[in-house]
């Protein structure tokens, strides 16, 4: 933890908190915007659709400490004027891909058969660049027409830079929803965007990214997790097609179904404020899963009026008839509440100041101590050791050691089998070790077994991409030593 991760850290437990929030499950997506005590919210099922669902208003309820309420104002999707923008995205790359791009048409085909006049639709092409060939809301006609004109001409392919572009596309259209559709064999070939810079974007941007991935050849097909995980990370839809770049109708309608499914609604919060515990979170139960959404409530807030004189009704002014008059004043609650703002925030500000200077100090301190260990020779806390002959010993000198293709990690292994951030090494609080598989390409083997994470033991055999490692906590000095045998001995001054 470096000063600015500190300072962060502090700054963001005094900060305010949002009013919009994107719960994520494994079978439903939700939005939830809060204005004042008003929660709107919206939702979209991310399991494959089946035919008979139960109808909306019977999916969603809302859970609080004493009962459940059934939520009776659902609106399934789409309502009178809702729009779904869709962004048809082909990667027409490679010449010798014509036979994967005779089948997109095909599939393009398909599925506008099956759009509906909600459906607002654009067509785009990429490889090095993206072309945006029709804009979003073009007749079905005209992209009929379009999609028939599509070849494979392009050379390299970039596809998370023209994810980006084909997101900032969309992110201005008014639409309820925004998709884009993609379609690829997952090949990249982009050196300065990344996969987690796509995910950023359409999260930012609410744009999320169906695909359907076409593997070129068995060897080829692992790219395909590109895609996959794109679409998975931004909520999406993925399918797949056989060696013969084939689908199944009844596969197409899904990938349209799942963007129409779910709806809307919202939730008066006002009733949870006037409760003994006022809440920061309430229960959504979506098919009898929860999911938590925070919220700010206001606590209503009862303060009784106190009478503190009444003149006598012989003191009254009755030539007008006059009502009584009372001398009104609020309870002395005010007081304390003058107090704390006069002397409570000072003081907490101080103390907040107080800690930031005893953070710092101690990580100078921290740093100071570590620079002097580094320089008189700094044990490590164990050694992978290179398991093809040559016995190269890395040493383990962080709690968090990182190992991957790119420069960032502590070991650094220039081999192509390898993801750029591929695994992390934990050295845990009682001075065990294990093993996390960063969500690598080609995975991790410990002793042939592929694992997510696991503990480390004394001689285990990690395999890394195609390069295998052996964990060891033995220093290579320490088989030197030599041990400690009995001799004869005699006391001094004995001849």
């Amino acid at each position: 933890m470096n000063i600015n991760s500190t300072l962060l850290l502090i700054l963001s437990v005094i900060s305010v908190p949002v009013s919009a929030w994107n719960i994520l499950t494994d079978d439903f997506d939700v939005r939830c915007q809060q204005t004042a005590q008003i929660l709107n919210c919206s939702y979209r099922s991310l399991a494959t659709p089946a035919v008979g669902s139960p109808a909306v208003g019977s999916e969603v309820s809302l859970k609080t400490t004493d009962e459940v309420i059934q939520i009776s104002n659902m609106t399934p999707f789409p309502q009178a004027g809702n729009t779904t923008a869709i962004l048809f995205m082909v990667d027409t790359s490679d010449p010798g891909r014509q036979n994967v791009i005779e089948k997109n048409r095909v599939h393009l085909k398909e599925i506008l058969a099956n759009t509906k006049p909600h459906h607002k639709i654009g067509l785009a092409s990429f490889d090095k660049d993206i072309h945006f060939i029709l804009p979003v809301g073009t007749s079905n006609y005209l992209l009929l027409e379009a999609v028939s004109s599509l070849d494979a001409i392009g050379k390299t392919t970039e596809l998370f830079r023209n994810l980006i572009k084909a997101i900032d596309h969309l992110k201005s259209f008014a639409a309820k929803r925004k998709f884009i559709i993609l379609f690829s064999d997952g090949q990249a070939e982009d050196k300065a965007y990344f996969h987690s810079d796509v995910v950023k974007a359409a999260r930012k941007h609410g744009v999320v990214i169906n695909a359907i991935g076409y593997p070129r050849s068995i060897p080829l097909s692992v790219a395909l997790q590109t895609i996959r995980r794109i679409s998975e990370e931004t909520d999406g839809y993925y399918i797949e097609t056989d060696m013969r770049y084939d689908l199944t109708p009844a596969a197409l309608k899904s990938l349209l179904a799942t963007m129409d499914n779910g709806g809307s609604f919202s939730i008066d919060l006002t009733p949870l404020a006037k409760s003994s515990q006022v809440p920061d979170r309430i229960t959504l139960v979506f098919n009898a899963q929860n999911i938590e959404v925070p919220v700010s409530i206001k606590a209503a807030k009862h303060q009784p009026e106190r009478i503190i004189g009444e003149l006598k009704p012989a003191d009254q002014i009755t030539a007008n008839n006059n009502p009584p008059i009372q001398i009104i004043t609020k309870q002395d609650d005010d007081l304390p509440i003058n107090l704390w703002l006069w002397y409570g925030l000072p003081a907490a500000f101080i103390i907040i100041i107080i800690f930031i200077l005893i953070t710092l100090f101690l990580l100078w301190n921290r740093h100071s101590e570590s620079g002097k260990n580094t320089d008189s020779g700094y044990k490590p806390y164990a050694y992978l050791i290179s398991a093809d002959g040559s016995e190269t010993r890395y040493p383990i000198t962080r709690t968090i050691w990182r190992i991957g293709r790119s420069s960032g990690n502590e070991l650094t292994l220039n081999d192509a089998s390898l993801s750029r951030y591929h695994a992390e090494i934990h050295r845990n609080a009682d001075g065990s070790f294990s093993i996390i598989d960063m969500n690598s390409m080609n995975g991790i083997y410990v002793n042939d077994k592929k694992i997510k994470k696991v503990a480390l033991h004394e001689g285990d055999l990690v395999e890394i991409g195609d390069i295998f490692l052996r964990f060891s906590k033995v220093a290579s000095d320490y088989l030197l030593e030599e041990s400690t045998v009995m001799q004869k001995t005699r006391k001094p001054g004995i001849q």
